[in-house]
């Protein structure tokens, strides 16, 4: 597998790091929404979030935490976001972003005023297909 954040965490590329201990490493995003946009990852190979150990995902979160109280402190934005999406990259990894405007971190059908709009009674049964999902 030729995974270019598992390359990252092995220092076999380079990266802007700001933060990394044993289990996570949290570096600059080459395409930033804004200045100061970083990724956080495990540095264990995992696709999905969902799909990390309990200790991984404490660990990665503590540290989204962390540079999201640093990204504050720098840059003063309107507030920090953060985005789990993974369609560029198949290993877990948050995005961290100061939000300068609303809109930095939103869906295309947002920003395109495509929003449904759900009845409660729609609601209910999307409710209730997601809350009796036993796993």
């Amino acid at each position: 597998m030729d995974c270019i954040f598992c390359n990252i965490a092995q220092k076999k590329v380079p990266a802007s790091i700001v933060y990394e201990d044993k289990d996570v490493i949290a570096f600059l995003s080459i395409n930033p929404i804004n200045e100061g946009h970083t990724l956080v990852i495990p540095k264990n190979h995992v696709d999905n979030f969902y799909d990390l150990n309990e200790k991984d995902y404490s660990n990665v979160m503590g540290v989204v935490k962390e540079m999201s109280k640093k990204i504050n402190k720098v840059y003063n934005p309107k507030k920090v976001g953060v985005i789990i999406a993974g369609f560029d990259v198949a290993h877990t990894h948050v995005h961290v972003i100061p939000m300068h405007d609303y809109h930095d971190i939103t869906s295309k059908k947002m920003l395109e005023n495509k929003l449904p709009t759900m009845s409660k009674k729609q609601l209910d049964i999307v409710g209730k297909k997601i809350s009796g999902v036993k796993l």
